[in-house]
Parts: structure tokens; C-alpha cells; sequence
């Protein structure tokens, strides 16, 4: 969420789990029905998170979300998602630093589209995160 992130309060080494993510698990197919009957306030669609194909994850803003929730995505990220729900340090991560994923490796797995401007202030930053099957055809458009 914009404004919000997740900050190690202690060293974490390469390897280490930080932690495991929770929500309310959805099928992909449902994100229509859910978006029409459910007011987007408490739906949340744009903070939810791919954690198998054809399986999202929706964090339960609501009723109290777990931290992980706040974790930010940066274009070099300081850690990925295992499992569709572990989070774990790709490299050591000192107290006080930002803790980070890549969306785009987690989310860019089936129908689902969202687009944002990136502001992770990364040099590798790509600038815009664009994730869903019009973004990967138009990458391997450009690539072929």
C-alpha cells in the first residue's frame, strides 16, 4: 500500500524465512463475480497476490492483516516467495532496511492484470511494473 512498507527490525541472513503470508484464498475465475458483489473498499483486488496458478490470495485488510501485507515491490528485490506464501531473504538483509519483493515474479502467472508506476529507486528499476497476458505478449513480441 502506498505510503506503508516492512523494515527489518533485526539482521535477517540469506536463506532465512521471514515469514509466511495469510488471506482469503479465491479462484481466479471469481475475481469478476467478487468485483461486481463485493465494494471495492473491502475487496482490496489490487493488494491481492497470485500463490498458485488459478489461485490468488486477498489480504483481509478488514479484520486485521497480517505485516507481510505491507511488504513493497522493488525491481531489486531483497527477497521472493516460496511456496506461494513463504517469504525468505535472498540476501542478507541488514536492521533497518526495506524488505522487498518482485511482484511481477509472483503475480505474472495468469489472467489477472494491474500496471503501476514503480518507485522502488532501484538502478535496475524498469520503471513501470506491468503484470498479465497482455504484458507477456507484448515482451515476447519485442524479444521474437
Amino acid at each position: 500500500m502506498e505510503g506503508k512498507g516492512v523494515y527489518s527490525v533485526r539482521d535477517i541472513k540469506e536463506g532465512e524465512v521471514i515469514g509466511v503470508f495469510g488471506g482469503i484464498v479465491i479462484p481466479e475465475e471469481e475475481i469478476d463475480h467478487l468485483t461486481r458483489t463485493v465494494p471495492a473498499e473491502k475487496l482490496n483486488i489490487d493488494h491481492a497476490m497470485y500463490i498458485y496458478p488459478g489461485f490468488l490470495m486477498l489480504h483481509d485488510y478488514e479484520n486485521g492483516c497480517d505485516p507481510l501485507c505491507f511488504v513493497n515491490h522493488s525491481c531489486d528485490p531483497s527477497s521472493k516467495i516460496t511456496n506461494g506464501i513463504i517469504l525468505i531473504a535472498i540476501r542478507d538483509i541488514a536492521a533497518g532496511e526495506e524488505v522487498s519483493w518482485n511482484y511481477k515474479e509472483t503475480d505474472d502467472i495468469g489472467n489477472w492484470s494491474y500496471e503501476f508506476k514503480c518507485q522502488c529507486g532501484s538502478p535496475n528499476c524498469k520503471g513501470m511494473v506491468q503484470v498479465g497476458p497482455q504484458y507477456r505478449v507484448e515482451a515476447n513480441a519485442i524479444r521474437n
